[in-house]
């Protein structure tokens, strides 16, 4: 059973990897991308950090995600069945980790390809 330290430590990992992410995104933006339409001029420091400010309440506030599921949930998660869950097991498109259940970020995968 994996403990509530180490359940933190992937979170925070997680957090991490995505605040990283958004940082990087930020950076790659070009100069005129935090201007305003019609020509007005760029956004003030003050504007931009309410709008940060208002980003990360809104990640804090998101719906509490756990780090992996059983199969019953995923096929929750992914609309299909367990028996559909059983099968993606079989075939290696879903695999458990050592806990013995399936990481929420291939739950993610799914999703996305899903949606292709």
């Amino acid at each position: 059973m994996v403990n509530s330290v180490d359940e933190l430590r992937a979170a925070a990992a997680r957090l991490k990897k995505e605040s990283d992410t958004v940082a990087r995104l930020i950076e790659s933006l070009p100069p005129h991308a935090l201007e305003c339409n019609e020509g007005k001029p760029a956004r003030t420091e003050e504007e931009i950090l309410r709008i940060i400010d208002e980003a990360i309440s809104l990640f804090e506030k998101r719906e509490k995600r756990p780090v992996h599921v059983t199969g019953k949930v995923a096929a929750t998660m992914l609309g299909v069945s367990p028996r559909t869950i059983s099968n993606m097991l079989k075939t290696g498109e879903l695999r458990y980790n050592r806990c013995g259940r399936i990481p929420i970020e291939q739950i993610d995968m799914v999703r996305a390809r899903s949606k292709k």
